[in-house]
């Protein structure tokens, strides 16, 4: 073996060591590093820190699933719009009989508010809520008649919407069709308000399409209206979808794996005018977590959030106690200091190692439709919802929120408790690090000088990284 190689693996091995003995034995081993500081060891704490981090995170998101919709979660009024899709808002997407007619009612519209954690806005703020369901509602109206039927071309719908959002270079779909086969869309949501006559359909019947006319599933509605509808108010149906649900009748070759259409059919026992209103209407049920659906995105915006996190703190950390120094007319090298405070880190490595096991413990958790868009991160990188932002949503959402804040509760007090000892403990070493270069600084002065460097660390990476 050549001397030079054997020479630097046992260099490195005492760099290696020396990490280590920040845990066991600081007061000997920062004597040896600010005596000779080198910058390899600080830079082997940095990388084990984003390691540790970005698994951390990956391991999060892994269990943390949200559901997904089509149209997409931004787009869910597409299915509810009579008039017209695409770039020039030509293509109309809705067929009836001749005596139905169908139009956008901007009075009266489903209005489901939901918080955006993405706009960066409190939850108090009103222009932090989104409404999923647009302004308008669809309106069918008939008058003097027992029937009332309406279709839906959602291939020509989600082309149209693909179409728009090509044209504004953003993301594409992945499918003009709905894929509601075992491995895909669960349910389909439909909420309704009629308007008149002042008594229920006698039948109604949800048709759904496979690629043509001839091949399709055909659902019976009127149990579900029978027992829950409500005149002139919107109720909410949730119907099952797939190939493992009974209550559908196939009739030709359809697949489930490719739904192209969908027909609404309302029979009354007596003529009358007819006016119903459909203020939402698209699938659900299908759960993906962001590892499956954008890990290389995660990955970038994890080394860039944690390689930030740590390169501020070590920064800002050296620079205050190296100006206050300067300040109090007491010299002091940067580069021990530095050097110094960036093995004192390792602590940070150890605060990611235990994060790391406690989300392997954490459970898995389903976020519905609902709730995805205001998952957010809280200061110490674990995935929440704010409860405060609970109060626009229906109580069946409200119930699933308590159980997924009461199933990770374990899970964020161990993150939360590794934030406070990591940082006690990071203050701890920062004491013992400038007692190894100023021995003439008090005890007072010395635990004084670690803890405000500490403290503005601390609001510098909530308020420029948002992470601590």
């Amino acid at each position: 073996m050549p001397r030079n190689f054997s020479l630097r693996r046992e260099r490195t091995e005492l760099i290696i060591d020396d990490i280590l003995k920040v845990i066991y034995a600081p007061q000997k081993v920062f004597k040896t590093i600010v005596a000779n500081p080198k910058y390899l060891g600080a830079l082997i704490v940095l990388l084990l820190f984003i390691g540790l981090q970005v698994g951390y995170e990956y391991s999060q998101f892994s269990k943390t699933y949200t559901e997904q919709t089509t149209p997409t979660i931004d787009q869910l009024g597409t299915f509810t719009n009579a008039t017209g899709l695409g770039i020039d808002n030509a293509t109309t997407v809705w067929r009836s009989s001749s005596n139905v007619a169908l139009t956008n009612n901007f009075d009266d519209f489903f209005n489901y508010s939901v918080y955006v954690a993405g706009s960066g806005l409190q939850t108090t703020d009103s222009n932090a809520y989104y409404s999923l369901f647009g302004n308008s509602s669809l309106q069918m109206a008939a008058n003097n008649t027992s029937t009332l039927t309406a279709a839906l071309d959602i291939k020509s719908a989600l082309e149209s919407l693909n179409e728009s959002l090509v044209a504004q270079k953003l993301t594409s779909l992945s499918s003009v069709t709905v894929d509601c086969s075992s491995s895909g869309f669960q349910n389909l949501s439909l909420t309704l308000k009629q308007v008149e006559p002042q008594s229920g359909p006698q039948t109604a019947t949800l048709t759904l399409y496979s690629l043509n006319d001839s091949d399709y599933y055909q659902y019976d509605l009127t149990p579900q209206l029978s027992s829950t509808y409500t005149i002139g108010q919107w109720n909410n149906l949730t119907i099952t979808t797939g190939p493992n649900t009974a209550g559908w009748t196939p009739a030709g070759n359809p697949t489930w794996g490719n739904i192209t259409a969908l027909k609404l059919d309302f029979t009354y026992p007596s003529t009358s005018n007819i006016t119903i209103q459909v203020g939402a209407l698209f699938f659900r049920g299908e759960y993906l977590t962001p590892v499956q659906y954008n890990s290389t995105g995660i990955l970038l915006q994890f080394l860039q959030l944690f390689s930030l996190q740590f390169i501020f703190a070590w920064f800002i950390m050296t620079g205050i106690i190296f100006v206050i120094c300067k300040v109090l007319k007491s010299s002091v090298l940067w580069k021990p200091l530095f050097i110094g405070l960036g093995m004192a880190m390792f602590v940070m490595v150890i605060r990611g190692l235990v994060n790391i096991l406690a989300s392997f413990a954490m459970p898995t958790v389903y976020y519905p439709f609902d709730l995805s868009l205001g998952v957010r991160f809280d200061p110490y990188a674990a995935l929440y919802y704010p409860q405060e932002a609970l109060r626009t949503l229906p109580a069946a959402s409200t119930a699933i929120f308590n159980n997924i804040d009461a199933s990770t509760a374990i899970f964020r007090t161990i993150v939360s408790g590794m934030f406070a000892v990591s940082y006690l403990w990071l203050g701890a070493l920062g004491v013992i690090v400038i007692g190894e270069l100023k021995p003439e600084f008090s005890m007072i002065k010395r635990v004084v000088l670690s803890a405000a460097s500490l403290a503005l660390v601390i609001l510098v990476l909530i308020f420029l990284v948002g992470a601590v």
